[in-house]
């Protein structure tokens, strides 16, 4: 795992001393809601979830071309009953105005549930808009596979909308 973040972090420089555009610092804390589109447990059973997220994106703009890294936590509530903690870093890649309009991008997790047993991976596609350039509503849709349990059936698989609000801004 520290390989390929060293690999990404070279990548990142050297794109940047690479480009003949001027490289700007992007930073985006954002907070929102996750709702379930669909679930399943590890044994198989349907499940839904929804709750609070927060997070952020530290990457470096180029025109309007956004990359860097991502990372947020979930505390999903889980019917028929019981909490979900996950966090979730990963890498992304999208448009992304200067001033207002329309941003999308798109993400590959490396997940981690309520416990150090639970890894997995997904990825998220997000669209949304900016108001203002430090403002913006976005939706992403994001789907989860977790490791297989020992014992279990199945892996446990999450797909969800993440509806959050960011506030993007532009360092340098």
């Amino acid at each position: 795992m520290k390989k390929l973040w060293k690999k990404i972090a070279l990548g990142l420089v050297a794109l940047t001393m690479a480009s003949q555009a001027h490289a700007l610092i992007l930073i985006e804390p954002y907070v929102g809601y996750d709702f379930s589109v669909s679930g399943k447990d590890s044994s198989g059973n349907d499940m839904d979830f929804n709750g609070w997220g927060y997070g952020g994106r530290l990457g470096l703009q180029l025109a309007m071309i956004m990359f860097g890294v991502s990372y947020d936590k979930l505390d999903l509530s889980l019917e028929p009953g019981g909490n979900w903690d996950q966090t979730n870093t990963g890498i992304f890649v999208g448009w992304n105005p200067k001033g207002e309009g329309i941003r999308f991008w798109g993400t590959y997790f490396f997940s981690k549930g309520g416990s150090d047993d639970d890894k997995g991976m997904g990825y998220a596609l997000g669209l949304g808009w900016k108001f203002k350039p430090w403002l913006a509503l976005n939706l992403e849709y994001r789907g989860y596979t977790f490791d297989k349990p020992e014992g279990d059936s199945d892996k446990p698989k999450l797909d969800s909308l993440f509806l959050t609000v960011s506030f993007p801004f532009d360092l340098l």
